[in-house]
């Protein structure tokens, strides 16, 4: 195509005079122009969640970036990471989550909450002014929502992707604990564990008069079978949960904790449907030796490891 008198004289005259001159724009992109530098993130001004966000002891949807504190992100587990702003660093946990107790579901939570802190300072929403938690190792962690860079939910991410544990947590946790349950539910299928009792073949039998499971299979916390229907199971005073029959048994008792969290030499007592204690031998009561492990317990309150 041969150049426009315009142009040839626009190009005489920058020569003359040193003015710049712009080509007609032809439609068709130059060869030897170079990428185009993307335009800036604009800042956010809220956050939009599934769930509501709970800040200061009230719900909000949306919510304002700038009621938030801002502050860079790193992960120290599934949920927990340090958040550092200009004044201070602490430590978050998520609100109304629990760490899930399949280890390959930690391994990639933790992941996931890595890649949200890579995407840059983070905006966290305490659940009220002075909640926080003692953790495992005895430090303070606060309560709360984190928003990514880009506006993403640490918690709803966690659970849309199957990786997050819902509890009913402190702080006004049962604002938010039917809504993650949903959520929860709705997630997308993950790889998970071997059950911890196969699918029995032919009729199914107990393994023992009752049996201690440190982490059940639907929420990692303790699950106690036991064989009579209609029973209660108290664990160091706790009252169960009762949840029906399975496995075989006539009664599941659910707990707040798992039973690493019950210690060593752990009282066990079983009352029956018409309010009696069941006698175990001699006793009223049977022993645990470990909450870590799992054991089976007979009628006469001889306690055993339980392997399957």
């Amino acid at each position: 195509m041969r150049p426009s008198a315009l142009w040839i004289l626009c190009i005489s005259s920058s020569l003359l005079f040193g003015i710049g001159c712009t080509k007609e724009d032809s439609g068709e992109s130059s060869p030897t122009s170079g990428p185009r530098t993307p335009a800036p993130v604009q800042s956010l001004s809220s956050f939009r969640t599934s769930c509501n966000t709970v800040f200061q002891g009230q719900e909000e949807n949306p919510i304002s970036a700038k009621s938030a504190t801002r502050g860079s992100v790193t992960v120290l587990g599934p949920n927990l990471v340090s958040l550092s702003s200009k004044k201070r660093t602490r430590l978050v946990k998520l609100h109304g989550l629990d760490v899930p107790f399949q280890t390959d579901k930690q391994t990639r939570a933790r992941t996931l909450l890595s890649d949200l802190a890579a995407e840059g300072d983070a905006y966290f929403y305490p659940a009220e002014p002075d909640c926080s938690v003692v953790l495992d190792d005895g430090r303070e962690g606060m309560i709360g929502a984190l928003f990514s860079a880009s506006g993403k939910s640490f918690s709803e991410t966690l659970l849309k992707r199957g990786l997050g544990q819902p509890t009913t947590d402190l702080c006004r946790g049962s604002l938010l604990s039917s809504c993650y349950r949903a959520l929860a539910e709705e997630a997308l299928p993950t790889p998970t564990p071997t059950p911890e009792i196969p699918v029995p073949q032919g009729p199914s039998k107990p393994a023992g008069f009752i049996l201690w499971k440190p982490v059940s299979d639907s929420d990692g916390r303790l699950a106690v079978h036991s064989a009579p229907y209609g029973t209660t199971i108290v664990v160091k005073g706790e009252k169960g949960r009762n949840a029906g029959p399975g496995n075989g048994y006539g009664s599941l008792a659910r707990f707040s904790r798992s039973g690493c969290g019950y210690g060593r030499n752990v009282k066990v007592e079983l009352r029956q449907s018409d309010g009696s204690s069941f006698q175990f031998g001699d006793k009223d009561f049977a022993i645990i030796p470990d909450g870590c492990k799992r054991w089976t317990i007979s009628e006469k309150g001889n306690v055993a490891i339980n392997r399957k």
